[in-house]
């Protein structure tokens, strides 16, 4: 494969995007816009791939897939791409293309964006049950994935992130109720993004379910989750699909790393940058402060694994942008100690004139008040994080580094 078709479906409108190959003489990838969409005003990438009739030549970049980053944020990271190699390998490929791994999301991944010709899976929807995901993920973790339906691939193969999670329907809220995702809101099934307990315990799901549970308290912008529990020993940490309207309707969706098009592995960005992204995309300071809240949360609550890729940007059918609700929310030590994207020039140990610094320069007025709200939730967390069963080991340790921080604060 050294084609596919970029087309973009808003669900009520569809647009044939342009053409991205592989180039034989450059040997790199090669994207052209369709004359007919560079008429629709859309701009799906504004600061890396704007809309225009010049040819866009990628440049090599391993752990971009040597793409343009507009497509290279719609594949997955460690655990997405190791579902897609263990499919693969099941028909004896293991030098996988770009253009293959894209094909593979098709018209599944999270977005309005989808690509054709996409990889065909087997016919109909299947049941699936919380235990099958689970010991699922332990097989393809532990490199055993011979007996593992194509559509649970297909599920796991188009979720980013670095631990198992997978896209699937949850009916009526019900945990037996599950099955492998349309990507459609019909009779009752909600598309979800199901995070399952890996090979150590469910400790993180219930953390990060706690999480969300204080960042709702704080007033930032979340979508209903849920701790969908298996049994007394596993519990799962589901999450709305946000890229999904409440009409049925989908958004297009890029990270704040594809935006700016680059690596959030090796790429330190501020939050300073954030917010002019946030204020030149959305024209709207609601936006900018909805980012401000995250910052002081994150920081805060010692969530440092805050990088480019865990904020997101939507943008409707009309070109409007705004600011993805919040997701990967959780306590996080951090590399070193550090948090992943620096704020006042710092990667810890904010303080409040800190705060009030970043607030000044971004025109924000109820800085303190967003901060003292934000020190109420984090010290309901021993409350919270009783009540879901998270390990007291984790409860206490968790509770020294949010008194710490709001100590740093005062």
């Amino acid at each position: 494969m050294n084609k596919l078709q970029v087309f973009l479906d808003f669900r009520y409108t569809q647009y044939k995007v342009g053409e991205l190959f592989l180039s034989g003489k450059l040997g790199k990838y090669v994207f052209n816009y369709n004359p007919l969409f560079l008429s629709s005003g859309l701009e799906l990438s504004p600061y890396t791939l704007p809309l225009g009739e010049e040819t866009f030549v990628a440049e090599r970049n391993e752990d971009m897939y040597n793409l343009h980053s507009l497509f290279a944020d719609a594949l997955p990271d460690e655990w997405g791409k190791r579902v897609q190699d263990a499919e693969f390998e099941k028909i004896g490929k293991l030098d996988i293309s770009a253009l293959e791994r894209l094909a593979f999301i098709g018209s599944y991944g999270m977005g309005a964006l989808q690509f054709k010709p996409q990889q065909t899976f087997s016919a109909g929807l299947q049941a699936v049950g919380l235990a099958d995901l689970r010991k699922a993920s332990q097989r393809i973790l532990s490199g055993n994935a011979n007996n593992i339906v194509e559509q649970l691939f297909r599920a796991g193969g188009s979720a980013g992130g670095a631990r198992p999670k997978y896209l699937v329907d949850l009916k009526n809220n019900e945990i037996n109720n599950i099955r492998y995702t349309t990507g459609e809101l019909e009779d009752g099934w909600t598309p979800i993004i199901l995070k399952v307990a890996g090979n150590n315990g469910d400790h993180w799901q219930r953390i990060e379910y706690c999480y969300f549970k204080m960042a709702e308290l704080t007033g930032i912008n979340v979508p209903p989750t849920r701790l969908l529990t298996e049994d007394k020993d596993n519990a799962h940490f589901a999450i709305n699909r946000f890229d999904i309207s409440k009409s049925g309707g989908r958004y297009h969706m890029q990270t704040f790393a594809g935006l700016m098009g680059v690596n959030y592995r090796d790429t330190v960005l501020d939050y300073s940058r954030l917010f002019r992204t946030a204020a030149d995309l959305c024209l709207d300071k609601k936006q900018v402060e909805e980012i401000y809240r995250r910052m002081v949360f994150n920081y805060l609550g010692s969530n440092r694994d805050d990088h480019a890729k865990n904020f997101s940007f939507l943008m409707d059918g009309t070109g409007r942008w705004f600011v993805s609700p919040a997701y990967d929310l959780s306590y996080s030590s951090g590399d070193q100690g550090l948090h992943a994207m620096s704020a006042a020039g710092k990667r810890r140990n904010l303080t409040l004139k800190d705060f009030e610094n970043i607030a000044d320069n971004f025109d924000i007025k109820n800085w303190g008040n967003i901060v003292e709200k934000t020190k109420e939730a984090l010290g309901s967390w021993q409350e919270i994080a009783g009540m879901y069963e998270v390990p007291k080991k984790y409860i206490k340790n968790i509770q020294e580094r949010i008194v710490e921080n709001k100590n740093r604060a005062s």
